[in-house]
């Protein structure tokens, strides 16, 4: 009886440990304003906000950012001088309800391809990061009368392990992090403070300085949300693989790609040729002091570049 008294004791404090860190962790909220809109998405209430007027620019996040208001909260009123600017939180992301669905490519680029219908009734300019561009890559390849032009920033899902086949490791650790008590606890082990700090000064920015206290303590509670571990898993469980290049040949509209040249070496900038020499119609921006985040980084020289393109479509250098 003492191991299952042990067991039952470590569970009943690791349960304690999760609940403290749901009750404490400061909830993330609102950062760009704007006007709120109300979309529900297959029963479920997604947050998304617009501001601004003109023609419309859509806003995807990267799945590391959480909330799409924290990820747009620079770039965002830039672009809403001149534009209608619309941003939403993808379904189990940021501020939008967290449940525990069998998240896929599919069911995020659904999402893309029904907010095109549901924010716009013209061609759109299609702004995505990271995974979320290579989602928006493949919505633009899927509804391509309603993708004017489409910015990607620095994307992801050509190269590495995005474009493989899920390894025979991957999907027990899924189910692992899927698990009532046991997975939440691992979970937040790999979301720690000091965890998050590294991999934001180390994978996503260039200088470590833009790490600000405000920067991590968002990240921490966005990943300490009820259920804010069920998209990683799918993630980290290869569920969420996109091999891009199958997609981007096809997208009809021109195609700009902005990459900061002090990215990381999970994302250089030696990658973003193949994009543009993928692309029917592609061009490419750089940004001498950015990492993958050049929209934090620098703000006004991204919306200033997404303005050219959107605007002309002409080349940008």
């Amino acid at each position: 009886m003492r191991p299952l008294t042990a067991l039952a004791g470590l569970t009943g404090a690791a349960m304690l440990v999760n609940r403290r860190l749901r009750t404490t962790s400061e909830l993330p909220h609102d950062h760009v304003g704007g006007t709120r809109l109300r979309w529900n998405w297959r029963g479920h209430e997604l947050f998304a906000t617009e501001m601004g007027d003109g023609p419309p620019i859509l806003l995807i996040h990267g799945l590391e950012a959480g909330a799409s208001s924290f990820e747009f909260r620079r770039l965002a009123p830039l672009l809403a001088r001149a534009h209608r600017v619309i941003a939403f939180d993808f379904l189990g992301c940021g501020l939008s309800p967290m449940p525990d669905l069998a998240y896929t490519v599919d069911l995020f680029v659904d999402q893309i391809v029904d907010a095109l219908a549901e924010f716009a009734q013209e061609p759109v300019t299609l702004v995505g990061r990271s995974l979320g561009a290579a989602f928006a890559i493949r919505a633009a390849s899927r509804a391509a009368d309603r993708v004017g032009r489409l910015v990607t920033i620095c994307p992801t899902g050509l190269g590495g392990i995005l474009d493989e086949e899920p390894r025979s490791a991957q999907r027990p650790l899924a189910m692992l992090l899927h698990a009532p008590v046991i997975g939440e606890t691992t979970f937040n082990g790999l979301a720690s403070m000091t965890a998050l700090r590294r991999t934001l000064r180390t994978q996503l920015y260039a200088q470590p300085a833009s790490v600000t206290d405000e920067v991590v303590r968002h990240y921490y509670a966005v990943t300490h949300q009820p259920g804010a571990r069920f998209v990683p898993a799918q993630r980290i469980g290869g569920l969420l693989n996109c091999d891009i290049a199958r997609d981007l040949p096809f997208v009809a509209a021109p195609v700009l790609v902005l990459w900061g040249e002090l990215a990381s070496n999970a994302d250089p900038l030696s990658k973003a040729a193949e994009y543009v020499r993928l692309a029917k119609d592609g061009r490419l921006v750089t940004f001498a002091h950015s990492g993958l985040l050049p929209h934090e980084e620098e703000p006004e020289a991204t919306a200033a570049a997404i303005e050219t393109f959107s605007a002309k479509g002409a080349h940008v250098a």
